[in-house]
């Protein structure tokens, strides 16, 4: 028996093979280099969104922190803007009581002043009112001294003028006792007891009407 190997037949399917495999090779290859690609493009891709990400993110931080910077500096800006204002009012309220105090000092002083003034002028006029009774008195004593000259000199009128006489000497003792009363006055220079006006008034009218009558007899 004899076994006949067809050598040309084996190996064309032996190169097709071959092709074959070198074909499955190089496309698994061109595949695995597809894949390895895609991947780095996915790579990049999400690096770049990464970055991205990061820059909108420090953006984001850069933004929060200018805003919270410009919140800090307003509210510096408002707690001086209080302050100042707190001070200026304090200033102001300082200045408003000194000027308070300022006034209320020269309102008494203006009161003391008048109250001198008016002391002045009040012990001026009972001074004034003494040396007037002092002077009706010096009068009084020189009219009685004159009426007690006419009584000698025409009986008609003597009893008018007796009287007149008797009403004077009273009126000048109660004008003495008038002067006794200005020796006890108060820090005004008023007489601490009343003084007798309407009894010295009495007292003067009574003397001029004796006196007219006596004239007219």
């Amino acid at each position: 028996m004899r076994y006949h190997i067809n050598f040309g037949q084996n190996s064309s399917s032996f190169k097709l093979a071959v092709i074959r495999a070198l074909t499955g090779i190089l496309l698994m290859t061109a595949l695995a280099s597809c894949a390895s690609q895609g991947a780095q493009e996915a790579e990049l891709a999400a690096q770049e969104a990464a970055r991205v990400a990061i820059e909108q993110e420090a953006a984001s931080l850069a933004q929060e922190q200018e805003r919270l910077r410009a919140a800090e500096i307003s509210r510096q800006q408002q707690e001086q803007a209080a302050e100042q204002a707190r001070l200026q009012a304090q200033r102001d309220r300082q200045a408003a009581e000194i000027q308070a105090r300022a006034d209320a000092e020269r309102r008494q002083q203006e009161e003391l002043q008048r109250q001198v003034r008016a002391r002045e002028a009040a012990i001026a006029a009972v001074e004034a009112e003494r040396q007037q009774k002092l002077d009706r008195i010096t009068a009084l004593e020189q009219q009685i001294t004159s009426i007690s000259a006419s009584v000698g000199d025409s009986e008609n009128n003597t009893e008018f003028l007796q009287q007149a006489i008797s009403v004077a000497e009273e009126l000048l003792d109660v004008l003495a006792s008038e002067q006794e009363k200005y020796e006890d006055t108060d820090s005004q220079g008023n007489t601490l007891r009343p003084l007798a006006k309407d009894l010295i008034a009495e007292l003067e009218a009574r003397k001029d009407e004796l006196i007219r009558r006596a004239g007219t007899q």
